[in-house]
Formats: C-alpha cells, sequence, structure tokens
C-alpha cells in the first residue's frame, strides 16, 4: 500500500525526447529546492529530458570504458535494496516502478546507513549530467551510475561523493510499497539486475539445512546455492550473502518456500545471484517441493534435426523458417562438439543493416491437453548484442506476412548469453504453457544486423513440448 505525504501532480512531458512518463508538478512540498529546478526544467526547458532507466542502461556495454554523461537527462526510480542489515555497502539499487518493473540500476555512494536517506520504496531522481556511466568492476555486467573514474583502474567508476548525492540524487516525499515481482529463475536476465523478485518453490540441499548463511571461512561474501521446483527438473540458484551482514549467522531452513531478494550479480559477473534485504525474506513456511514425472507426459514435439540432410536453410514439414528482414535464415548444421545435428542463425558477413528471422513450430492445439511444457537447448559463438528471444502466439494463421500482425508473448526461457562458453549448452528450462489455449505457434526470433556489435550468432536443438 502507498504511504505518501504528498501526491506530486502528474503533467503529461511534451517536450522529452523520451516521453513515456508524466512529470510532477513542483509543489513545494519537495524534499530541497534543487528537486523544484529539475522538474520545472523538465517541464519547461527542451534541453532537459526523463528519460528511461532502459534508455540509460543501452547507452552502455559491459567492458566498455566509463561514459560520462553530458546532457541534463534525468531518471525517475523506487529504491528496492537497503542497507540496514549490513547486507549492502556503499550502493543502492533502484527500479522503474514499484510493482512489475522492467528495468533496475545499481548507484555507487559514499553514504553510510543509506537507508535513512534513500529507504527501500523511496522515489528518486536522479539528475544525470557529468555523472558517470559504467561498473564498479569493470566487465561484471553491473550497470551503474557513479561519481567519478576510479583512480586506480579507469575502466571503472568510483561512489557519488555526499555532495554529488545532494546535487543529483533527489528524493520526493514519496515512498511506495515495492511488490516482489514473482518469477522463474530461467527468467532471470540483466534487465532484472536491481529489483526486488521473488522465487517460489525454493528450498536447500540436505548438507545446507542448518548451516549459517554465511561461511565462517570467506572474507567477504559467501554463496549458498538453491534449488526450485520447475516442470521435470531443478533450477538452481545462488543466494548471496556479505559476511558483514547482520544475520551472518542465521541458519538455513528445512522445507522450502519463496525467497524475496535483489537481482545482482556476483563479484566477476560470471553468474546472477540474489541478496537479501532481511532474512526474514526467506519465508519456509510449506514441505519441499517435488519435480513432475516425466513419464505421465506425451510428446508432442521431439525435433533434434537429426534426420535433416545438408548445410542449407531448414526446410521440416510444418515448420516456417523466414526473414522478415535481411537475407539470413536459420540453418541446419553438424555440430562437431557434441557430434550431432543442430540449427544456427546469426547475421555476420551479411551487410544488412537489420536481420528479423523467425523459425516457428507447426500449429499446436493446446485445448487437446491440460498441461504442457516446452523446451529447448541453446548455444552461442559470441553473441555480442544480437537478440534470441522464444515467443509464442494462438493467433497467428501460419502465414508470413502476417507475422507481425499476429500477437506473440515472450516466453520465460533460460537463453545463453554472449559470457557463456561457446561450446557450452544452456537448458531453457521447462516452460510451462498451461495458461494457454486454442491453437498455438511458439517461435524461435533473431535479432541482429551485419554490424560488427550486432552480428552473433545463436545455436538451437532438442526442441521438446510434453503434454498431459
Amino acid at each position: 500500500m502507498k504511504t505518501t505525504i504528498a501526491i506530486l501532480i502528474a503533467i503529461v512531458l511534451t517536450s522529452c525526447l523520451d516521453n513515456e512518463f508524466d512529470v510532477p508538478t513542483p509543489s513545494g512540498e519537495e524534499t530541497n529546492s534543487n528537486l523544484n529546478s529539475i522538474l520545472d526544467s523538465i517541464q519547461n526547458n527542451s534541453n532537459w529530458n526523463l528519460i528511461s532507466i532502459h534508455n540509460l542502461k543501452n547507452r552502455f556495454n559491459s567492458g566498455d570504458t566509463p561514459l560520462l554523461i553530458d546532457k541534463n537527462d534525468v531518471i525517475k526510480g523506487y529504491v528496492t535494496s537497503t542497507d540496514l542489515n549490513q547486507n549492502f555497502f556503499q550502493e543502492i539499487y533502484i527500479q522503474d516502478t514499484p510493482e512489475n518493473p522492467t528495468v533496475g540500476i545499481k548507484i555507487a555512494l559514499n553514504l553510510r546507513n543509506s537507508h535513512t536517506k534513500y529507504n527501500k520504496g523511496r522515489e528518486v531522481y536522479i539528475h544525470l549530467k557529468d555523472l558517470y556511466l559504467g561498473e564498479t568492476n569493470s566487465r561484471d555486467g553491473i550497470i551503474a551510475i557513479g561519481g567519478k573514474i576510479k583512480t586506480t583502474d579507469v575502466n571503472e567508476i568510483d561512489v557519488l561523493s555526499q555532495n554529488q548525492l545532494n546535487k543529483h540524487v533527489l528524493r520526493t516525499t514519496t515512498t511506495e510499497t515495492i511488490i516482489p515481482k514473482i518469477i522463474i529463475v530461467p527468467e532471470i536476465n540483466d534487465n532484472n539486475i536491481g529489483t526486488l523478485v521473488r522465487i517460489e518453490n525454493a528450498f536447500f540441499t540436505t548438507e545446507l539445512i542448518n548451516k549459517s548463511v554465511v561461511d565462517d571461512n570467506d572474507d567477504f561474501d559467501t554463496q549458498r546455492p538453491f534449488l526450485t521446483c520447475n516442470g521435470f527438473n531443478f533450477e538452481k540458484a545462488i543466494l548471496e550473502t556479505s559476511t558483514f551482514a547482520l544475520f551472518s549467522s542465521s541458519p538455513l531452513p528445512a522445507g522450502g518456500g519463496f525467497i524475496e531478494a535483489i537481482v545482482t550479480k556476483d563479484f566477476r559477473g560470471d553468474n546472477f545471484v540474489l541478496v537479501l534485504n532481511n532474512f526474514n525474506d526467506l519465508v519456509f513456511n510449506d514441505s519441499k517441493c517435488q519435480s513432475l514425472d516425466i513419464i505421465t507426459f506425451t510428446s508432442i514435439i521431439n525435433e533434434d534435426f537429426e534426420t535433416t540432410s545438408g548445410t542449407g536453410a531448414v526446410t521440416i514439414s510444418g515448420w516456417t523458417n523466414f526473414n522478415q528482414e535481411g537475407t539470413k535464415l536459420f540453418k541446419t548444421y553438424d555440430d562437431d562438439d557434441t557430434n550431432s545435428r543442430a540449427v544456427k542463425i546469426g547475421s555476420f558477413g551479411s551487410r544488412n543493416p537489420s536481420s528479423i528471422s523467425w523459425l516457428i513450430t507447426p500449429s499446436i492445439n493446446l485445448n487437446n491437453t491440460d498441461s504442457e511444457f516446452f523446451s529447448f537447448e541453446s548455444s552461442n559463438s559470441f553473441a555480442d548484442k544480437s537478440e534470441l528471444e522464444v515467443l509464442i502466439s494462438t493467433n497467428w494463421d501460419g502465414v508470413t506476412s502476417n507475422i507481425t500482425a499476429a500477437t506473440w508473448e515472450k516466453l520465460p526461457a533460460h537463453i545463453v548469453n554472449d559470457r557463456e562458453i561457446f561450446s557450452n549448452w544452456v537448458r531453457s528450462g521447462d516452460i510451462d504453457l498451461s495458461s494457454y489455449t486454442n491453437n498455438a505457434h511458439i517461435a524461435f526470433k533473431y535479432t541482429g544486423s551485419g554490424n560488427e556489435d550486432n552480428d552473433g550468432t545463436f545455436e538451437i536443438d532438442n526442441i521438446k513440448l510434453v503434454a498431459k
């Protein structure tokens, strides 16, 4: 429930580059005059822009040198983390909305007990001009806002000083209740970093039960793996806790339940981790969940491409292979690492300004079954900034010219990322389709270009759909 002292009056921003926000009219009751001035400038000065956190993060690629922001751009967000229990240090995370966020970002700051000023749920505006966008640990994949470049490493940003905080990170009088977004482990991606999520059907393995959340032998952080039930398999995730956390000696519980935590990454950026605000956000009041028995399900689609021939465009009866833009189609190939056949798609060498390619399954009648699960495996060869999505439509008529007119929803699949070793195959997880009805098509959609920063290649294999 929202707890506000004063509600800022919204007016539509018409002069912004990024006009998806309503900008409050200053009411004179904000925390300081700087915020009044910024809100007034956004409203009345075309050189000031309220932009989305997505817009900001898209300006930086992991490993780049820090970017000095030289425009009067402003972002708005809601604080999701708290250092009240000392599990966060010199950082706060914000997300774009109090509920169902789409993106979050980190702010590195030189402020202890930051929860007394930037409390969880606090609405903040950040004036970005003269600040830096980058990483506090280069190539860790956690895009952050900082105050300067580190003197010890020019590829990393340092914290905002307290003077910079007073000038740039401005809180309103509004504090919202942050509603954790319920997601499954395969859904976790870079956009989730900084957001508060809830992972259900979680449990710790027997050997970890009653061990303290922090290992006494660790100097900085302890990673405790946990499992969640997802279809026919268990998905592994990591709970990371600082050795300085006030609840470091708390024992890991038996049974099962849910975990509410902030998504971020480990020190090197190799793995996503979940970080608790409070140990009470680990709620295990249920028995341990059980995975489903695949023996009770029937195979509807089981495509491993072993019966295809040649290395040209995929041609399988009932499947659609279509290039919406560009010249690239999904092609079969022989994978030397697995000694099997698979399909691949990439825009390397295409010289196409844009590549959008689709590989779509035959029609699936979801009215004939009660429970369905979809899965596949993916790998990459330098995916760069190209993108592979898995989508479902229940209103596409099978005609290629009508693909873009149909409604396609993104499925929560775990897709290989560019950091994964190219020879490794990543399983998607078992994607539950039971909420869909009627005839459906599932599509793999590739987006890239001939640009060297956006021309990566993805591989797909072992596409399966089982139903009950």
